[in-house]
């Protein structure tokens, strides 16, 4: 701005403005000599690009704020800012870098290189589609551009060999990283590396560091290939210290760093290229640490260049030698560092095998659900990076050129109504001289017959009512289904609380056996562990009271389970038997049942304590089992006293024994239970045998389990296999391995998944010989990774099969190879599977496509030809019509008779219309077409409010049977539960009593101490995992919910991430607590993760210590334990651990301050 003192200046002052702004305007254009600056800055910027990100960026700023209306300039500034915000991950500012380029310029050339950058920058995202839409894009273009590639001036002509070059390269890495080896190796074999890509040493660098990389060199034995691959790389290498190519130097490193970590590569390496590897690694660097020096030494070059995404990959490839060397933990400290940075989670790809890694790394150091976890994530992420997801940018393609041929066929059919118009106007003018018929007597039918279908619209409306009525007792049973699966997960964790103190008591038994410490000590552990047992049995006391507060049936929960694992739980029962002076004996068993695993459990139990009670001290209680025709009998005999014939007849009905019968009542309710289910347990049976002074045997029959099924049809399979005969089926058997192979891995017994995979292979072979007799590509369990993959041969070959099977065998036993530490077998395995997956995910129908496309623009074009031939016919049909037109009327009032008369027939509305159909379709005066339309629009309407009605009440059928299936199995998970909780209660509340006996005793027993604690920890977390198994099931579905839906007046404009129906129920429970009383209820954002309900009871009034316990086991709190377990559900559905409850004693009453997930 400019100032003067003097005011009488001021005339001057503003003309001297006014000059000012015309020299910044002209200044503005920006003069030949700015523009060349701008250029200069630009290839200071394009020269740092791979050398250094901050120089790069700088460049581009200044050639950026230089470059006024130089749009050219300013669109290179552009791009390059792009390359350095990709670089750095900064995605979406280098896409909205990248799609401003077309604001500044029209330069086809610039445009070309965004275009190339948005397919990288697509690329690194595995967005596929958008992949697509610039590739066809950017060729579209360079082809363009070639027209005029000799007119071209150098500048430009260079930044056009940039764009082409890395045009190649990114479709090269696109192709790779989905699978298309032959692809990718194509896309970079089309850049002659001897010609203009020397002239730009940055892109020659790019070239020798992807054809080293691997997947790009064919020719030759494997050897041959990894030796022209190294030495590409250590030419890139080589060349980039030269010039201070940093990037690349890095990247050069781990790329031999890859191919070094084998041991026999690494040496024939070594050997071959012993003079360079003199400028590469350091003279202390011994042959086995060269590998993870180089990937060492390029993750501290990419830091200090700044590329994020290299970094990543540099730690991986780090963490890969590490694995090598088998030193795990550094591997995985690597692996989680290269995921710390959240930037990486949007290149899917690099997450992918970063997460692959994992697996391997922590199923190595045995930490089996993380690598489950990480392997789960990268199956994942192969299926959201599938190549075929691009296909719906080709239907938009199609959509787009038929948008063209649209426009003129709507063009053509315009001017034909146009025409058609002007027809009907001058028809019009000379009908008026024409006597008019009574039309009011043509339309009286019409009336009569909307009238009659009144009656069946108030059915209707009466249908909906009882459906809606139904619906509504449905979802009031749902709803009451859920509080009751509430109450049980509450109960649950209560039960799952015990556990902890459990483990306290073994922890003081271990220490009282282990240390021998002063009486004084050990007495004080004594009343440690009887204080715990105390808590334990207060905590079993709630739950028993809870437990009473619901009456429910027993349910049954049917698996196939082996006995063993039961009889061991026995087993470890011995305390109690030696103690009553009685030798137990367990037999080993086979044998696999079909029934509920827990209440087997308990009829073992009560039948053995049966026979420690009434066997007298010296005797002997022997639990056995064995198979029958199509069951497994259970047995336990003992050497007591043994009955009569008049006492065994009432043993399962009659309370015996001084009161000890109700076991055995409940055991025989057990069997009965079972019988009701299914044919399949016909053949359960509890029953005794015993003569006095012979003892006794107590058994009961259970159906076999399926897995012995499984066992006798492997036998007869491998039978098969060793006699060399061809059965039909082989996919069917195949299949089913397969399937046994992926239960066999839930269930954790991972050798025998690799027999059911030798199993599956074998019938795929079978199948393959079987079109191929002479064939000799037969898939194996394991093989040399340099060698093409069978079945990737098979699937370039079309050959017949179901590749989901070999899919699902290969991923099962890469998954148990993992567990089993096999790492070729795994590596086999995964690579195989990842590359068929890719392959069946490839996109090969590009030819059909554009077929299809083509005959669409055929059709296309023939139907607007058709369309003007008949715009061109309708002025000779209309003369024609139009002479012959009074005597067709009076034949049309005849037919408008007939369809009067069809309409009062008592047929069904559509075979009103079947018959109409030809009388419909002819041509009629415009009144008289007026009232045949409005007969057969009100047919259709009356079809269509039949059909809508039918489909009202189908889908509020549906609603009903859906809430009726939702109901059923809450049913069935809460029934179980109740099992569970009840098993839980009778078969382990006796043992803190027991506990405390001994702690009480004189002379303490710390050996039967041990084996009870242990025994009752056993059976206590078996029955608790088999409760949380169930709980796990149910998963509550979490929705935004306004707070002023749940709690009325408060938290306007907030919303909870809840289930309505269990925040409701809380609120509900809080209620209830408070007299039913209001409950004064504010809501306010904790932060952008929570909200915070304060609740005001009035009505509930406690001191500091009751209310701080509110939230505690016990009888008198229950609700407020229901309370604190939605609370905790809700927690971890949606994955915030900061939620919680609790109350403080106040005034004005009790305070509770519920912490909930906040949908923002």
């Amino acid at each position: 701005m400019l100032r003067h003192a003097d005011k009488t200046m001021v005339s001057k002052g503003f003309k001297g403005l006014l000059l000012c702004l015309w020299n910044l305007l002209f200044l503005s254009a920006c003069s030949h000599t700015d523009r060349r600056q701008v250029d200069e800055l630009n290839s200071f910027s394009y020269a740092c690009h791979y050398r250094n990100l901050d120089s790069a960026e700088a460049y581009a700023r200044k050639a950026y704020a230089m470059s006024g209306r130089y749009g050219d300039g300013r669109a290179e500034a552009v791009n390059n800012m792009a390359f350095v915000s990709i670089a750095r991950m900064d995605y979406d500012k280098a896409k909205k870098l990248l799609d401003g380029v077309g604001s500044y310029t029209d330069n086809q050339v610039e445009l070309l290189v965004s275009d190339v950058q948005q397919m990288r920058l697509c690329q690194r995202m595995s967005r596929n589609k958008e992949f697509y839409d610039y590739c066809e894009r950017a060729a579209g273009r360079l082809k363009r551009i070639n027209e005029e590639r000799a007119v071209l001036p150098p500048r430009l002509y260079g930044r056009l060999v940039y764009a082409e070059t890395e045009f190649s390269i990114v479709n090269s890495i696109y192709y790779y990283y989905v699978g298309l080896e032959r692809s990718s190796a194509e896309a970079l074999q089309r850049i002659d590396a001897d010609g203009e890509i020397r002239r730009d040493t940055a892109q020659y660098l790019s070239y020798l560091y992807n054809v080293g990389s691997g997947g790009i060199v064919t020719g030759g034995t494997q050897t041959e290939v990894v030796k022209k691959e190294f030495e590409s790389l250590m030419r890139c290498y080589l060349l980039s210290v030269q010039y201070g190519y940093t990037f690349f130097e890095a990247n050069t490193l781990e790329a031999m760093s890859e191919h070094l970590m084998s041991r026999d590569t690494r040496d024939l390496l070594l050997s071959d290229n012993a003079l360079a590897m003199k400028f590469v690694r350091p003279d202390t660097v011994g042959d086995d640490m060269l590998a993870g020096w180089m990937a060492g030494r390029a993750l501290q070059l990419f830091r200090e260049y700044g590329d994020v995404y290299q970094i990543a990959g540099a730690r991986r490839t780090l963490a890969s030698s590490f694995m090598e060397s088998g030193d795990y933990m550094p591997a995985l400290e690597q692996l989680d560092k290269a995921l710390e940075n959240k930037k990486i989670y949007q290149a899917p790809d690099l997450v992918a095998s970063i997460r692959e890694q994992l697996s391997v790394a922590y199923s190595a150091v045995n930490d089996k659900p993380s690598s489950d976890y990480n392997r789960n994530i990268y199956l994942d992420l192969q299926e959201k990076t599938r190549q075929d997801r691009y296909l719906e940018s080709r239907a938009e393609m199609l959509d787009r050129a038929s948008a063209q041929l649209n426009v003129m066929i709507v063009a053509v059919v315009t001017a034909i109504f146009l025409l058609v118009f002007l027809l009907c106007l001058f028809f019009y003018l000379n009908r008026k001289r024409r006597s008019k018929w009574p039309m009011d007597r043509l339309l009286e039918p019409l009336r009569e017959w909307q009238e009659t279908n009144v009656v069946q619209k108030s059915r209707f409306e009466e249908r909906m009512e009882e459906m809606h009525e139904a619906l509504t007792l449905r979802q009031m049973r749902v709803r009451d289904g859920e509080r009751r699966c509430l109450d049980n997960r509450a109960k649950v964790s209560l039960a799952g609380s015990v556990i902890p103190l459990i483990d306290r008591i073994i922890n003081e038994v271990r220490l009282l056996s282990s240390r021998n410490e002063d009486s004084q000590k050990r007495s004080e552990r004594y009343v440690y562990i009887a204080e715990l047992a105390g808590k334990i049995d207060e905590y079993n006391n709630v739950l028993t009271h809870w437990i009473q507060l619901h009456n429910g049936r027993i349910d049954l929960h049917i698996e196939s389970f082996p006995l063993q694992p039961l009889f061991d739980i026995v087993a470890r029962s011995r305390t109690g038997f030696v103690m009553s002076c009685l030798q137990l004996d367990v037999d080993a068993t086979a044998a696999w049942v079909k029934a509920d695993r827990v209440l087997t459990l308990f009829m073992i139990n009560t039948l053995a304590d049966n026979a420690r009670k009434f066997t007298p001290r010296g005797g002997r209680v022997r639990i056995s089992a064995a198979e029958g025709d199509g069951y497994v009998e259970v047995s336990v005999e003992d050497t007591g006293c043994g009955m009569s014939a008049g006492q065994l007849q009432d043993i399962f009905s009659n309370k015996v024994y001084n009161g000890h019968g109700f076991g055995l009542m409940n055991c025989r309710g057990i069997m009965e239970k079972y019988r009701k289910i299914s044919r399949i347990f016909s053949v359960c049976k509890l029953s005794a045998e015993s003569e006095p002074g012979c003892g006794s045997r107590f058994f009961f029959r259970l159906p076999r389990g399926v897995a012995r099924a499984l066992a006798v049809l492997l036998s007869v399979t491998a039978s098969a296999g060793v006699s060399g005969r061809v059965v039909d089926g082989n996919l069917p058997r195949a299949k089913m391995y397969a399937d046994s192979a992926y239960f066999s891995n839930i269930d954790g017994t991972y050798e025998k998944t690799m027999l059911f995979a030798d199993s599956c292979l074998h019938y795929l072979n079978r199948h393959y010989l079987s079109l191929h007799p002479a064939g000799t590509c037969l898939m194996q369990p394991e093989g040399d990774l340099s060698v093409a993959i069978p079945e990737i041969k098979w699937f370039h070959d079309s050959l017949p099969t179901n590749y989901n099977i070999i899919l699902d065998i290969r991923n099962e036993s890469a998954v148990a190879a993992l567990a089993l530490h096999r790492w070729h077998r795994y590596a086999y395995n995964n690579r195989a599977y990842t590359q068929l997956f890719k392959e069946m995910s490839a996109d090969n129908t590009l030819a059909d496509y554009c077929r299809t496309m083509q005959q669409s623009q055929t059709n296309k074009t023939i139907a607007i030809i058709m369309l003007v031939i008949v715009l061109i016919a309708i002025l000779p049909a209309y003369y024609l019509l139009y002479y012959r037109h009074r005597l067709y009327y009076r034949f049309c009032v005849e037919r408008v008779k007939t369809v009067n008369d069809i309409l009062l027939d008592n047929t069904d509305p559509a075979e009103k219309l079947k018959r109409m159909e030809p009388l419909v379709h002819d041509q009629y005066p415009a009144e008289l077409q007026d009232i045949v339309d409005r007969i057969v629009r009100a047919l259709y309407d009356d079809i269509s409010s039949r059909i809508d009605r039918s489909a009202t009440i189908e889908l509020a059928e549906d609603e009903c049977r859906k809430a009726e299936y939702e109901y059923n199995n809450l049913h069935v998970t809460n029934s179980v539960l109740d099992n569970c909780l009840s098993a839980l209660k009778h078969e382990t509340m006796y043992y803190p009593g027991r506990i405390n006996r001994l702690v009480n005793e004189a002379d303490i027993d710390l050996g039967a101490m041990t084996e009870l604690v242990a025994y009752y920890r056993d059976i206590y977390t078996m029955l608790c995992r088999q409760a949380v198994r169930q709980t796990v099931r149910v998963k509550i579905a979490l929705a935004p919910v306004p707070v002023g839906g749940i709690v009325a007046g408060a938290g306007e404009g907030l919303r909870v991430l809840g289930n309505r129906h269990l925040l409701e129920y809380l609120f509900e429970i809080l209620g209830r607590q408070n007299g039913r009383r209001p409950l004064a209820v504010t809501v306010e954002p904790k932060d952008d993760r929570y909200l915070l309900f304060t609740v005001l009871m009035t009505g509930l009034r406690h001191d500091a210590r009751t209310a701080a316990l509110l939230f505690a086991p016990s009888a008198d709190n229950i609700p407020y334990l229901l309370c604190r377990q939605i609370v905790r559900d809700h927690s971890e559905a949606a994955g915030r651990r900061g939620c919680g409850i609790q109350a403080a004693a106040g005034d004005g009453g009790t305070t509770v301050r519920i912490v909930l997930p906040r949908h923002v």
